[in-house]
């Protein structure tokens, strides 16, 4: 019994041999993914392993916290096993006419008369096979939902991205939908034909892809926005939560702490299940139900730690994840919120808190500098002005949110919920023109070349300034400290 209460205590306050499982799990994912390949599948030698990461927190030491990254990042790379296989079958589809069945992953976008969504959980003559696939189904007065369940026949064409394959214009064949369909999805389609109501296209999308992270926004403010490098901003993820958590805390809180507890919990499920369990948005409700959950006990995670955690369980549940746009651009930005903009803060104010306008500024400018290589990864543009759209944008985002989610909420009072929208309209008519406005001096934009991994080696410099701030501000603490009185 007294080598099980250490095992125990190493979860309970996680060991640096944890952490060091923890960055081992994403290292590999991160170097499977580039090398398609997996080393180790045999499940005596894992068996070894998991006992040898066993030992580890039972006699944690330098040597150990080394021993458990590697057998991290063996656990790791196993984990693609699953999507390589999927990988080496559709090789074989490829080109072939084939009729297949799925679940819609995602609400279906519908433009100019053709659907587009993703297809999960796929079968071909009642035979499961992993992978997602892309699809472009013409509507033909077809209504499709999240969570229909369908089967369609046409050429499988390649994969790009995180799907498979993908399917344009093939022939729906059948569509399978439970009684009250997926009644989130439906909740979400109800309020956004509300809010369409009081507030004019494209201010409703856009207001909408905040809120609930629709996609329904038109094709030219969605390359407006991909020039400007605001991308980012329309992804739903951490804000929302927050807002929600925040509100949960302080209502119920003055019940109980635990009041306080459950409900932020429980309005979290139901946003995600609203939203749908996108990249993003898995990663906010980590996030914020890890916080809520550890501050319950009075305790907190360090930025590092928490980064690491989740994104070691995100990928743990999606290895695909990595190479998704939305998963790389949430926590890029998280990255730079909770690491990068705190010690900057640090270094230019000391343990002072920064004026309102200051503390803009910075986050600002450490989100926009950690995002800038991923979004010029995928997108060749680089826009020296997304920093001044940053500073515009983020600081009203809030509370855009805010007045479309009250103008759905008040839609029983057509004057209340009318004078809200115009409100929401005018901000977010603000944020249409600035962006607009900058995307079109050009000047400012630089053509790049996209899909070059060595715009990644920016990180470096990048890193060398953090630890180099790290350090500064260590030394400033320590010149600062307070004398002991004693």
């Amino acid at each position: 019994m007294h080598k099980i209460f250490p095992l125990l205590l190493a979860w309970i306050h996680p060991s640096w041999c944890f952490y060091g499982l923890v960055f081992g799990l994403i290292a590999g994912v991160v170097i499977g993914t580039f090398t398609q390949r997996v080393w180790i599948a045999h499940w005596l030698v894992l068996i070894c392993l998991a006992g040898s990461f066993l030992i580890t927190l039972l006699y944690p030491c330098r040597v150990t916290v080394l021993l458990a990254f590697s057998i991290g990042i063996v656990f790791g790379n196993l984990r693609l096993l699953p999507e390589f296989s999927g990988q080496e079958l559709w090789r074989g589809i490829i080109g072939q006419e084939i009729t297949i069945t799925g679940i819609i992953a995602d609400d279906p976008n519908l433009a100019q008369g053709t659907y587009k969504f993703k297809l999960k959980q796929l079968q071909i003559d009642q035979e499961k096979i992993p992978g997602e696939i892309y699809v472009q189904l013409p509507q033909n007065g077809s209504s499709l939902e999240r969570s229909d369940e369908i089967t369609i026949s046409g050429k499988a064409g390649a994969g790009f991205g995180t799907y498979t394959a993908s399917f344009y214009r093939p022939r729906l064949e059948k569509i399978r939908r439970a009684s009250s369909g997926d009644i989130f999805a439906r909740i979400k389609n109800w309020f956004s034909e509300i809010v369409r109501r009081f507030i004019p296209a494209p201010a409703a999308e856009l207001g909408l892809s905040y809120l609930m992270g629709l996609k329904t926004i038109p094709e030219d403010l969605s390359e407006i926005l991909r020039i400007v490098g605001m991308t980012h901003v329309v992804v739903a993820s951490g804000t929302h939560l927050g807002i929600l958590v925040g509100a949960a805390k302080k209502l119920f809180g003055r019940i109980s702490k635990f009041a306080g507890l459950l409900t932020a919990l429980l309005l979290i499920a139901a946003f995600v299940m609203v939203v749908g369990f996108t990249p993003s948005m898995t990663r906010a409700a980590l996030v914020a139900s890890l916080s809520i959950i550890v501050g319950y006990f009075g305790r907190s995670f360090s930025p590092l730690r928490l980064l690491g955690l989740v994104a070691m369980l995100t990928l743990m549940l999606e290895p695909t994840y990595l190479i998704n746009l939305g998963w790389q651009l949430s926590f890029a930005s998280f990255f730079g919120i909770l690491l990068v903009a705190p010690k900057l803060q640090k270094l230019l104010y000391g343990g002072k808190k920064p004026p309102w306008l200051a503390n803009m500024l910075i986050t600002s400018f450490a989100t926009t500098i950690i995002c800038l290589p991923v979004l010029v990864y995928n997108f060749g543009t680089l826009s020296l002005l997304s920093f001044v759209a940053n500073l515009i944008i983020l600081p009203t985002l809030p509370y855009v949110m805010l007045l479309v989610l009250l103008t759905g909420i008040f839609s029983f009072l057509p004057w209340l919920a009318c004078a809200i929208g115009q409100l929401a309209q005018i901000l977010l008519e603000l944020h249409i023109n600035v962006v607009s406005f900058l995307s079109q001096q050009k000047t400012f934009v630089l053509e790049l070349t996209s899909g070059d991994v060595r715009i990644f080696l920016v990180y470096l410099p990048i890193m060398l300034l953090i630890l180099g701030m790290i350090w500064l501000t260590r030394d400033y603490s320590r010149n600062h400290a307070p004398l002991d009185s004693s």
